[in-house]
């Protein structure tokens, strides 16, 4: 069942764990862990970013492992781990609209928080996680709300001395590169004369095989003039 809820819960603290972590931070304080975005708000809507995990404050450690992308996808893996803390199984990939980034299993001073993830699509975020936070004066875990889960691990006077972010995830609606039209003209237009056209050839037709060519008719000359009786030229 997905749970995105903020949780607080007490327990006794293990010795050998959060012990050791809050004498030495005991002066430590940090901002609240939602501040810890490491640069993702500041990229732009096109570019898709994911990592799995990061931490600050005692112990400081860069999101990692971690991919951008603003156009085929990109993927990473690996495990973190710090003082009293690890987390494994961990799979990132980022491209045109999309985010995501799982984490298999966290466990910070021996209790287990278990899986947790973060997807993004077309600037929509959704968190899950698989197990839930221990009861633990010195811990506090919340899911959801800008990270997969967000634990604050407590010194001295409850202030927070160490903050660890997993499955963080940044979108972009996805975009669609523009088509460009086509470039050269048309093919299969005509390109000759139409046929079935009578030819302009001035050369006289070709007799058929098996006759003889007639030759042109000679004119002949107008007859010449008879006189008829009865009449007589005129004399003057």
């Amino acid at each position: 069942m997905v749970r995105t809820t903020t949780h607080s819960t007490r327990l006794f603290l293990a010795a050998a764990g959060i012990g050791a972590l809050a004498a030495a931070a005991s002066a430590s304080v940090l901002a609240p862990a939602n501040a810890q975005v490491h640069g993702l708000a500041g990229a732009q809507a096109s570019t898709s970013t994911a990592y799995g995990v990061s931490a600050s404050g005692t112990e400081n450690k860069a999101a990692q492992p971690s991919v951008t992308s603003d156009g085929e996808v990109k993927a990473a893996s690996g495990s973190v781990s710090g003082m009293g803390w690890s987390a494994t199984g961990i799979t990132v990939k980022a491209g045109n609209g999309i985010a995501e980034a799982t984490v298999g299993n966290v466990v910070v001073a021996g209790k287990t928080i278990g899986s947790v993830s973060a997807k993004c699509a077309d600037g929509a975020v959704s968190y899950t996680h698989g197990g839930a936070a221990p009861s633990d004066p010195k811990l506090k875990v919340s899911f959801g709300g800008g990270a997969g889960a967000t634990i604050q691990i407590l010194g001295a006077g409850d202030k927070v001395a160490q903050t660890i972010t997993v499955a963080v995830v940044k979108c972009g609606k996805a975009t669609v590169p523009p088509t460009n039209p086509p470039t050269n003209p048309p093919t299969g237009q005509p390109t000759g004369r139409p046929t079935g056209q009578p030819p302009t050839s001035t050369q006289k037709p070709t007799p058929k095989p098996g006759t003889t060519p007639q030759p042109a008719p000679t004119p002949q000359p107008a007859p010449t003039p008879q006189l008829q009786d009865g009449h007589h030229p005129v004399t003057g």
